[in-house]
């Protein structure tokens, strides 16, 4: 099969999640142009500068096989002249290297593709469900105001198909398009045979680790007083957190008012792979925790198919897209505020056994070399059909 030419334009110009995943895979039999940009956020001294400097510069780059484009902007936030910028810029390396197809992850209007170009939509979040349970003032504002719902339609409509990662999305873009396939999130697959030294990090037989970005939606302190209960079953139980976020200065206050200090482990970020799945082989259940509402019914975790590429146990909320996984693995429990519930769901975990070979079994299936391999496959449909017009 002839090699194709792919430009993935991502939802945020970061090189980790899925857009990087799919890539990386996607470039070991073709060549992958992904299009980065500097942006200003979170806003800090450091990023404003950097935005400032850097946002004119355009450099090309090669990293994993990937063509990697980081284009010119005007600094800080001029939506409509960026978008007339972006798009400019789009067009241009769409003609000089040759592109079949844009596989597109955008949700707002400045980095929207350009209308005479063939796109594939890549819908992998609901946004206007994170707008309305989690979004500030601020938030809904900016989504309205960068036309992000008419932003998703419109190409939903006009791609040549489209990708959802759940079935919740995938109903929604039926309804503006007939070309639906739903696409997973996956690992990768030197996660499942690659051998781990427990010992570096034993945390011990009744360790949990929580993995996240700790926003409001984490639900961190309400853990740390399950902990706290847990601890009267298991007095060695140890939570291992990895991450940042805006609740961990009000966990570490709570950490030493429930006298946990020692029954708690915090890592901050770890941005090196190995180092984070080292961490969490050595524990034996790994949390998923949120609030069971549209927003999350909508995902498809990707910490959901690494833990289980490592065979590990798993306490989650009841959520539609992980339940339809049917993962032998996975503990669920309602009602994510009542401490009692989680606390129950968490006990179940650390005393039940599982097979985790059939776990890695069951993964194997999700792969990012096998997604992608379903995505090259409807890529080259439509360009065919593309040809046939």
């Amino acid at each position: 099969m002839k090699k194709l030419n792919i430009m993935i334009i991502p939802m945020l110009p970061t090189l980790y999640g899925r857009r990087y995943q799919l890539s990386k895979y996607l470039a070991k039999k073709n060549e992958v142009h992904l299009i980065l940009w500097n942006m200003p956020y979170p806003v800090t001294l450091k990023n404003l500068l950097s935005n400032l400097k850097d946002s004119w510069r355009y450099k090309k780059s090669k990293r994993e096989g990937i063509v990697i484009h980081k284009i010119r902007r005007l600094p800080f936030f001029f939506p409509l002249i960026n978008r007339w910028f972006f798009q400019k810029q789009i067009k241009k390396i769409f003609n000089n290297f040759n592109i079949d197809i844009i596989v597109s992850e955008s949700f707002f209007s400045e980095t929207e593709p350009p209308p005479d170009l063939p796109i594939i939509s890549d819908l992998n979040d609901y946004y206007e469900a994170y707008a309305e349970i989690y979004g500030s003032r601020f938030y809904k504002l900016a989504y309205k105001f960068l036309k992000v719902k008419g932003t998703i339609e419109g190409q939903v409509k006009r791609a040549k198909a489209v990708f959802a990662v759940s079935n919740i999305l995938f109903e929604q873009a039926q309804k503006n398009n007939k070309n639906v396939f739903k696409i997973p999130n996956g690992v990768e697959s030197w996660v499942l045979y690659k051998k781990y030294n427990r010992g570096k990090y034993n945390f011990g037989m009744h360790s949990l680790i929580y993995v996240s970005t700790f926003g409001q939606w984490s639900g961190l302190p309400n853990l740390l007083h399950v902990v706290y209960e847990l601890k009267k079953d298991f007095k060695d139980i140890k939570l291992v957190l990895v991450g940042e976020g805006p609740q961990i200065p009000e966990a570490i206050k709570l950490i030493r008012i429930l006298n946990l200090n020692e029954n708690v482990k915090l890592f901050g970020s770890v941005w090196d792979r190995k180092k984070l799945f080292e961490i969490i082989n050595s524990c034996e259940v790994c949390l998923n925790i949120s609030q069971k509402n549209a927003f999350r019914d909508a995902a498809s975790p990707i910490k959901i198919f690494e833990y289980s590429a490592l065979g590990k146990k798993i306490v989650s909320p009841n959520l539609e897209e992980v339940k339809k996984l049917d993962f032998p693995n996975i503990f669920f429990y309602e009602e994510f505020e009542k401490t009692k519930n989680l606390a129950i769901t968490i006990k179940k975990a650390l005393l039940e056994k599982i097979d985790d070979e059939k776990v890695k079994l069951k993964v194997k299936q999700y792969t990012w070399e096998n997604i992608t391999n379903n995505i090259e496959k409807i890529l080259y449909q439509c360009l065919s059909e593309m040809r046939q017009i």
